[in-house]
This record gives structure tokens, sequence and C-alpha cells, in this order.
């Protein structure tokens, strides 16, 4: 197990800067500044207002990177029906590299925000996984493994942007990406 005190000392040797730098080496400016932007909108918000702002957006990155055509595909609609398929990147270098980023700024944004690693909600647990960071990660399984992924299968219903950036991330036909497909679709609905 993890230690508070080891995360705590890894917080005050990480800031988003040095952690981007790593992550995104060509474009770890841009994300830095993203980050510290996201950062000033929702760090005296609670954790389902803060998921709502981070997931709007994970959907305006998944919109300019991917664009509705890409993001259809990876949501189960059929590449092979966009008669421009030879001039674009392919969807999982196009998917991957929106994920990456994605990751990368939600990572950021989670270590100079959250020096704490105690989970009260299905949606900090939900952003913990999305972050790429050890600590984050490990406290969010820790908190499936105690609630379930039902809380967390619940919580995406409403947040398009987080399903779609795990769908992005999950390899095929994983439970996660089945999940995060269905909760996108959901929530697709819902808000339509």
């Amino acid at each position: 197990m993890f230690s508070k005190a080891s995360f705590e000392r890894d917080c005050a040797n990480h800031s988003s800067k040095r952690v981007l730098q790593q992550m995104l080496p060509a474009g770890w400016r841009f994300a830095h500044q993203t980050a510290l932007d996201l950062i000033s909108q929702i760090e005296h918000l609670a954790w389902d207002d803060r998921a709502d702002k981070l997931d709007a957006y994970f959907t305006r990155q998944a919109d300019g990177m991917l664009g509705s055509k890409r993001m259809g595909a990876m949501v189960g609609a059929q590449l092979s029906s966009m008669s421009d398929a030879t001039e674009l990147p392919t969807p999982s270098d196009q998917a991957a590299t929106f994920a990456t980023w994605c990751r990368a700024v939600t990572t950021g944004v989670m270590i100079d925000l959250e020096k704490r690693l105690e989970i009260e909600e299905p949606t900090q647990a939900l952003t913990y996984l999305v972050a790429r960071d050890w600590h984050f990660a490990r406290s969010a399984a820790a908190w499936v493994a105690e609630n379930g992924m039902a809380p967390i299968a619940e919580a995406m219903k409403s947040l398009p942007g987080y399903a779609i950036v795990l769908l992005a991330t999950s390899p095929n036909d994983t439970a996660e990406r089945f999940l995060a497909r269905d909760a996108f679709w959901e929530a697709v609905q819902t808000k339509t």
C-alpha cells in the first residue's frame, strides 16, 4: 500500500510543470498553461462541479482533436464509411494523442490542486482514474475495490467527455471500454 507521507513528499517534489515536461516534451508549455487555467476554474468547486468543468474541457478537446467522425468511430460507428479515411491519421493514433493530452493535463491539474488522496465522491475517483500519476491511480483503485465500479459508471452517464477519454485510453474489448461506451451513449441521449 502507498503512504500518505510518501504522496505528500512526492507532491512537494513535483509540480505540474515538471510532470508535464516529462509527459509532453513538445507541448508542455501549452499543457501547463491549460492546467493552470483549469485550476483557476475549479479550485473552489465541489467535486461534482469540478467534474462538470473537466468534462466540458474533455469534450472540447475531443471535438477539436478528433472531430465528430473520429469520435463516432471510437464509440462504434464504421470508420470505413468515411470517404476521406485515407487522408486522416488512423483512429488509434489520433485517439492516443487525444488521450495522452487529456490525461497529462488532468495529471497536472491534480498534482497542483489535490494534495490529498482520500476519495470522497465517484467523480473524484473517476478523475483520479483519468490522471496518469500512480498515486492517484492507486487511490482510485482502492476506492473502487471498496465501492465497486457502479458509482463511477453512474457518474459517467452524465459526463461524456470522461467517457471519450476512457474510450481513447482503453484497448478494444475491455470492461472499461464497454463501460465507457455505454456511459457515453447514455450521456449523449440524455443531453439531446
